[in-house]
């Protein structure tokens, strides 16, 4: 009798610990879930594109404490992509351990963290590789960091400066009144400048001037914030025309940069440009302003263009006489604008959101300006024709923000929530639950299952009577 009642007690005792242990790992999961490494979570985007050699590598997560937008070059060479990939991971590492450390003080604002590219193609094989690391997670300022890269994608190896530049005390002196000439010229950075901190970095013997690159025509120096100026100046790059650092340089690379033709080849291009002139230009597009009755949606897609998705979208569009708005990065354009002439060609609205997927309520106004204004730029170069609407990353605008920009600023009524489900029929079921006249819905071209709902929605909504605009038109 005794043994019975032993053996239904443990049992008992048994279900309770397996109840208790249950309520003990889901709690545990929904506490971290915020925190949790992407890597199991979010797929790698890998994308073909216009410079030779050179993929992209694109990672934007966006979740309730914290939002990553990460990109980064890959190539054929396993020790350039070792290089690069591990400082990608570094970065990402670093912040969520940040995350971590503070997450009992991030309450209504999320934390952000923006790894940016871009690409300078200088000689054949030859790109100069520039990351700019903006971090915010706690506190009054964002953190931001820059680190460059040369690399020859022939030789699948990098160029050190010290290949480069030739360093004595003489060359340090000129560089020096170069870099300080070019700041007290420059409007934005004069004021802000610390000219002895300029003359201690310059005269550094352990500077082995790691933030140097080149585009094809100048030499660029990047420092890192509060480096040599104060930090409303952000990130200061000073450029430096190429026959003027040509001194500076060994002969070698003199040659490979060709300092010396230079001034011949702009005569040239400058008679190539005036003949030019008499060509007739192209008309910009002009939107269609007519409005019909009925039922309207707004299809915008962000963070494109992507050189796969998004034209499967475009032929679904086409397909459907349907109009939508892609709002796109900056950097992005920069790789693909092709795709970008091809949207405009279809007739549907370009929009800017920004060059680097930033949060622009952690930057200053003057490089609010720059995210925005450089991808005005970059769209009215790939298309002929500017971009119309605007739509900060994150939806995350404040006063300063919107007195800096022209452009209409545009959210959205429905978040389909692409990003996170990756689920064309879940996509597809949150336009089915909230869609109505005017409502101005949100998806991500860079994902291939939302191209797969584009159709279903398409299909769905022509039937209930709607007629897809462009988002100027609500």
């Amino acid at each position: 009798m005794k043994s019975a009642k032993a053996k239904i007690t443990f049992s008992i005792l048994l279900i309770l610990g397996f109840f208790v242990v249950g309520y003990f790992v889901n709690f545990m999961l929904q506490t971290n879930d915020d925190y949790a490494s992407e890597a199991d979570k979010d797929e790698k985007k890998i994308e073909v594109s216009k410079y030779p050699g050179v993929d992209l590598v694109t990672e934007i997560t966006e979740k309730k404490k914290y939002n990553i937008a990460i990109h980064y070059p890959k190539f054929k060479s396993d020790k350039l992509n070792t290089e690069i990939e591990g400082y990608a991971s570094s970065v990402k590492e670093d912040f969520l351990a940040n995350v971590e450390e503070n997450k009992e003080y991030i309450k209504d604002r999320a934390a952000v963290l923006s790894l940016a590219m871009e690409i300078h193609p200088v000689v054949e094989n030859m790109y100069s590789i520039v990351f700019s690391e903006e971090s915010y997670v706690v506190g009054a300022n964002a953190q931001q960091k820059a680190k460059v890269y040369l690399v020859d994608t022939k030789k699948g190896d990098f160029i050190q400066t010290t290949e480069i530049f030739k360093d004595t005390k003489q060359n340090r002196e000129q560089l020096y009144s170069l870099l300080n000439t070019a700041f007290k010229e420059s409007k934005e950075y004069s004021p802000l400048l610390f000219e002895g901190e300029l003359k201690r970095w310059a005269e550094d013997p352990n500077n082995k001037f790691k933030g140097m690159y080149f585009t094809d025509k100048s030499a660029i120096y990047q420092f890192d914030k509060y480096e040599v100026t104060a930090g409303a100046a952000g990130m200061p790059k000073i450029s430096i025309p190429l026959d003027e650092m040509q001194n500076l340089l060994t002969d070698e690379w003199k040659e490979k940069l060709q300092i010396e033709n230079d001034k011949k080849d702009e005569k040239d291009d400058s008679k190539n440009n005036t003949k030019d002139k008499d060509k007739p230009q192209d008309k910009p597009v002009k939107d269609d302003d007519s409005t019909k009755g009925g039922k309207r949606v707004a299809l915008t897609f962000d963070d494109g263009p992507h050189p796969k998705n998004t034209l499967k979208i475009l032929d679904l569009l086409e397909k459907y006489d349907a109009k939508a708005t892609f709002f796109m990065l900056g950097n992005r354009v920069d790789f693909y604008p092709e795709i970008v002439k091809e949207v405009a060609d279809e007739g549907h609205e370009l929009g800017n959101h920004t060059w680097n997927h930033k949060d622009l309520t952690t930057l200053s106004k003057v490089e609010g300006i720059k995210e925005v204004e450089r991808t005005n730029q970059a769209i009215k170069s790939a298309a002929g024709r500017e971009s119309t609407a605007f739509r900060p990353p994150y939806g995350a605008v404040n006063k300063q923000v919107q007195s800096a920009i022209s452009s209409p600023t545009v959210f959205w009524t429905i978040d389909t929530l692409d990003w996170k489900s990756r689920n064309p029929a879940a996509i597809l079921n949150i336009v089915l639950e909230n869609v109505r006249d005017g409502s101005i819905i949100l998806m991500h071209d860079i994902h291939a299952t939302t191209a797969e709902a584009v159709e279903p929605i398409l299909k769905y909504l022509k039937k209930e009577g709607y007629e897809f605009v462009k988002v100027s038109e609500l």
